[in-house]
């Protein structure tokens, strides 16, 4: 197979390779026989002000799996870049540098500096940006804000695909298994492990009871399908206010409670509280769907306890299988 150019260069922070990057990738070795990646250390991002998801060697690890399975490996190597240069000021076989539109100005950058040292100006490989499934941006920062997954499908859109529908038994019958392990709230644990989201009263008013508010507290004033509250302040809160009011019927995830979910994480105002007329069981799957990587969610499993779930790419893919 012939190429372009025998040796080019490319970097960036890889942070949770997506779809994007594999395509980023791809155009390199698909110009060059051998492609020098950096990827951003720990110390480079901190002085960017970035907070990627993983670290660097988690990073470099997820970056090196792909190239074998691409059989890339023999024809590339990863190094650490500590800033944005690299070896491009020092390595002259290569000839050409790859960037995306995020990385541009970065290639710019060096190419300006090159000429200032009396180097020749490297040609620039631009990658056209891979929209989501929501035509935005595939982003690590999307995903990391559980927007989207690696591959861009919107788990909102994905949600609005079953919204509106009663589910089937089969589905409701797995959804009753605990999705996470049972966990005893006393005002220690509350205390090291505040949730980002509660769901269901007696849930919420053990977190209030040992002193801790949840961000957001999903409520219905049922306890066992019996009214057992008239108004927040009963469960522990400081006053009545109900932030977001929504009817959602039993077995059934309504559109309106997934924009209401959306719009409650995306709120920067702490100590949210949504009440749910019938039935915010099923409050559950939009929570872990829509939630950022790493959010902490607790709901009540009846007959067990309190049951946390710690928001990762695994169980949101786990929900949507089940639901499909």
């Amino acid at each position: 197979m012939e190429f372009q150019y025998q040796h080019v260069a490319c970097g960036g922070t890889f942070d949770l390779l997506h779809k994007g990057h594999r395509a980023f990738l791809l155009l390199a070795f698909k110009n060059a026989e051998f492609v020098t990646i950096g990827v951003t250390t720990d110390v480079f991002n901190k002085k960017l002000k970035k907070t990627p998801f993983q670290n660097y060697d988690q990073r470099r690890k997820e970056l090196l799996y792909f190239l074998k399975l691409k059989e890339m490996d023999k024809r590339s190597k990863i190094m650490p870049l500590y800033d944005i240069y690299g070896t491009t000021l020092t390595d002259k076989t290569i000839e050409a540098l790859v960037a995306s539109k995020e990385t541009l100005d970065g290639a710019v950058e060096i190419n300006k500096t090159r000429i200032q040292r009396e180097l020749v100006r490297l040609p620039l490989i631009i990658c056209p940006r891979v929209l989501a499934q929501d035509n935005k941006i595939l982003s690590s920062t999307r995903i990391r804000d559980g927007i989207i997954n690696r591959n861009g499908q919107s788990y909102s859109m994905f949600l609005n695909g079953v919204a509106n529908k009663a589910l089937a038994n089969k589905i409701r019958k797995r959804l009753k298994k605990p999705l996470g392990p049972l966990v005893k709230i006393t005002k220690a644990y509350a205390s090291k492990n505040p949730p980002s989201i509660a769901i269901g009263d007696m849930t919420v008013a053990t977190f209030l009871k040992n002193k801790t508010v949840p961000k957001i507290s999903i409520i219905d004033l049922v306890v066992n399908r019996q009214k057992k509250y008239d108004c927040p302040t009963q469960l522990g809160f400081e006053n009545k206010n109900v932030d977001f009011t929504l009817k959602n019927p039993a077995g059934v995830i309504t559109q309106q409670l997934v924009q209401i979910m959306k719009k409650a994480i995306k709120e920067k105002r702490q100590k949210l509280v949504i009440r749910v007329i019938g039935e915010e069981d099923l409050a559950t799957i939009p929570a872990i769907l829509l939630s950022p990587l790493g959010y902490s969610i607790y709901y009540g499993q009846p007959a067990l306890g309190t049951i946390k779930v710690t928001v990762d790419e695994k169980i949101k893919q786990d929900i949507c299988g089940i639901l499909l």
